[in-house]
């Protein structure tokens, strides 16, 4: 996590860096937001104990047992008298002199001020903005859904049609029913929507989070439209996830000590957010769009945190924690509140604590709901094919997104051929370079530049594919497909050709080369041919888990053969966002006038135009 700390201990006690400020013992010091701290202890890395304040991305800790008293005493007040700290030890006093060290990096930090808080603000700067960028904003003034329009939606947005029934292999099943409306008329996921270009203009009520913690009077606001639904619907929802979690249990059994196993809490999140998104999305008698019940509209909104939280844990190499690693709902939390989930770029998690810790519990513990139990709905008896549908959802996600980790791989080889090279501005091989130089800039918040990063994710996808084929309802052993070998390369004639026509086609664009220039060339081409051969192999397997889907949701298979220029829809689809992938194939078609395309049998390889 982005954290920036700030360590209270014997070497913060001495100058600090910057020039310190003058503190007085007589000197009122202010705690401007005091309910934003939170505050643990833990053991560090040398085994010792350890106090840490949290305060948004921010940390303060202290490591000298004397000083833990200061720690609890500090986030305790709203203000004090700067002198008056020396009696918040358990013993002697602190030394005046240790004490006003302490507090002149805590101001110069901005965790103290000299000023006394003013009036308590209603909005921020932040939100302002974000609301200009939303009055700004191009968007549908009509719904724009992808059931049965997807082939017009998906033109609309990327300049290429796509068949309905290729859908969940360019868009993940988590998000397809992200532009759906509701009965209420408000978007599935409210100001999350992904694609953006979906998401329409809707009045919505937003208000500063008084709740203590992390989102404390954050810049971002609380979604209250959003929050006043989720009450009117809480104990049918509640019911409505206990159901979900009930058929899931029937084949994903808990640990033996009877916690979770956080990649199969992350799996229940997904199979959650199916439910909604099958009803919406079947070929036979499908809910129309803007008729959603808003208790599953509100389902899908509380369960997609915990999906994202889940997420986001498990691809992070430097705290490893693969699939079956245990978690408890009072470790959820922890994640939550110090890692500062709750806090997003539009907005702030609008559940108050006790609503988190019964969603929690409801979805990890099955808390009853209290009260007379609610009618049993219709869409209860679709639980089983949505937790089928959200399973077959993790196989294509597990595919599509390891492969572009392979991409980014072969982003690396062709890097590391370019940087050598030196060649006259405007050349092939400078713009090459260039454009794979700008394309490597925007690889960067993803991390995927980074080999650890990559290794880490492939095992969670293997962990992910294997787990989700065996809890679909019929499942044989003899069935199971290993992730590892569809990400073999294909060693056939194909590959061959491709990689020889790959050269022919890149030195016919560069010209006579020779020597290092000419081997650059080679490599270059080597890389694509590679990443090719991977993915002809994932082209076959993810139509074959789209048939699944198509056949579960009873709607026609397309009659075409699935293609990259299909996948590639995905990072069109991206553009714009933080997760930005480039397109490698881009690269080629637009550096150099070479368009490629494949099949799960075939590669395409020419000039533009031929």
């Amino acid at each position: 996590m982005n954290q920036e700390a700030m360590s209270l201990e014997s070497p913060l006690e001495q100058e600090p860096e910057r020039e310190a400020v003058p503190l007085d013992p007589h000197e009122m010091l202010y705690v401007p937001l005091r309910r934003r701290f939170t505050s643990e202890y833990v053991t560090n890395e040398e085994g010792g104990k350890e106090l840490l304040i949290h305060f948004g991305y921010n940390e303060v800790s202290f490591d000298e047992p004397d000083l833990f008293a200061f720690g609890e005493t500090l986030i305790q007040q709203d203000q004090f008298m700067a002198g008056s700290a020396t009696a918040w030890s358990t013993g002697e006093p602190y030394a005046w002199e240790r004490v006003k060290r302490l507090l002149e990096a805590l101001l110069a930090e901005e965790f103290l001020t000299r000023e006394p808080p003013g009036k308590p603000p209603t909005e921020s700067e932040f939100h302002r903005r974000l609301m200009e960028s939303e009055a700004q904003r191009d968007a549908p003034t009509e719904p724009l859904w992808w059931n049965p329009d997807c082939p017009q939606v998906m033109e609309r947005l990327t300049g290429r049609p796509l068949e309905l029934g290729y859908l969940e292999t360019v868009l993940s099943v988590h998000r397809v029913a992200h532009p759906a409306l509701d009965a209420e008329g408000r978007h599935v996921g409210e100001m999350n929507v992904f694609p953006d270009a979906m998401r329409m203009k809707i009045p919505t009520e937003w208000r500063m989070c008084q709740y203590p913690g992390s989102r404390y009077r954050n810049e971002a606001l609380m979604n209250m439209t959003a929050l006043k639904a989720m009450t009117r619907y809480w104990k049918p929802m509640m019911q409505g996830l206990l159901d979900v979690r009930e058929e899931f249990l029937r084949r994903y059994p808990l640990l033996p000590d009877g916690r979770w196993r956080m990649g199969d809490l992350h799996a229940l999140a997904c199979d959650v957010l199916a439910l909604p998104t099958l009803l919406l999305m079947r070929g036979n008698a499908p809910v129309p769009n803007g008729t959603l019940e808003p208790v599953l509209s509100s389902i899908f909104r509380v369960t997609d945190g915990v999906r994202m939280v889940l997420a986001y844990l498990l691809f992070l190499p430097e705290r490893p924690m693969p699939y079956d690693t245990p978690i408890t709902p009072a470790e959820l939390y922890r994640f939550v509140e110090y890692g500062n989930f709750f806090v997003s770029g539009r907005g702030v998690c609008a559940g108050p604590q006790p609503m988190v810790d019964e969603l929690f519990a409801t979805l990890m513990e099955g808390k009853p709901v209290t009260g007379a139990p609610p009618a049993v709905p219709e869409w209860n008896a679709d639980i089983p094919a949505a937790v089928d549908y959200g399973q077959l959802g993790l196989q294509l996600y597990a595919l599509q997104f390891n492969l572009w980790s392979y991409m980014c791989r072969a982003y690396e080889v062709i890097r590391e051929a370019l940087l050598p090279v030196e060649d006259e501005p405007g050349s092939v091989l400078s713009r090459l370079r260039e454009r794979i130089e700008r394309d490597w800039d925007t690889l960067l918040p993803t991390r995927l530049e980074q080999a650890a990063q990559r290794d880490w994710a492939e095992a969670r996808y293997i962990e992910m594919f294997d787990r989700a084929q065996r809890g679909m309802r019929g499942f044989r052993e003899d069935t199971l497909v290993r992730l590892r070998d569809v990400f073999t390369p294909a060693r056939d004639g194909m590959d061959a050709r491709t990689r020889t026509l790959l050269r022919e086609l890149l030195h016919a664009r560069a010209g006579a080369l020779s020597g290092t220039r000419r081997d650059v060339l080679d490599t270059v081409a080597d890389a694509i041919a590679e990443f090719l051969a991977i993915e002809r192999p994932v082209l076959r397997a993810l139509d074959g888990v789209q048939r699944q889907v198509n056949a579960l949701l009873q709607r026609p298979h397309p009659e075409r053969k699935l293609t990259s220029e299909d996948l590639a829809l995905q990072h069109r689809l991206r553009v714009g966002t933080f997760g930005v992938l480039p397109y490698l194939m881009d690269v080629f078609r637009e550096e150099m006038g070479i368009a490629i395309e494949t099949t799960e049998a075939t590669t395409h390889c020419s000039f533009v135009g031929n």
